[in-house]
């Protein structure tokens, strides 16, 4: 996931436009916090010890990701949701880019 932050921050045409962010769900804040430190991570992530944003996604398994665009009427459009990890962040990122449409 480091790896992927790195490369979404490494793009011109990508930087500010597509945020990366982790929920540490069933996770604590202290939880949270030594997993951020352990693992150097550069991106925001969010307790959610109560299940509540597992609960409001469906209570998917982890990791999920889920891809979602914020249209111009301040709507939220998700554009991708899947289970699983990914082998290689580059091709996992121009995946997300083409779906995206950015």
């Amino acid at each position: 996931m480091n790896e992927l932050y790195q490369a979404i921050e490494g793009r011109k045409d990508l930087k500010g436009k597509m945020k990366l962010i982790g929920i540490g769900a069933g996770n604590s804040d202290f939880e949270v916090n030594f997993f951020r430190k352990k693992y150097e991570v550069p991106f925001p992530l969010f307790s959610d010890e109560d299940y509540a944003i597992h609960k409001a996604i469906g209570e998917v398994r982890t990791p999920y990701f889920l891809g979602v665009k914020l249209k111009g009427d301040g709507k939220a459009e998700v554009f991708y949701s899947k289970l699983g990890g990914f082998k290689n962040a580059n091709e996992f990122l121009d995946m997300m880019v083409k779906s995206s449409g950015l």
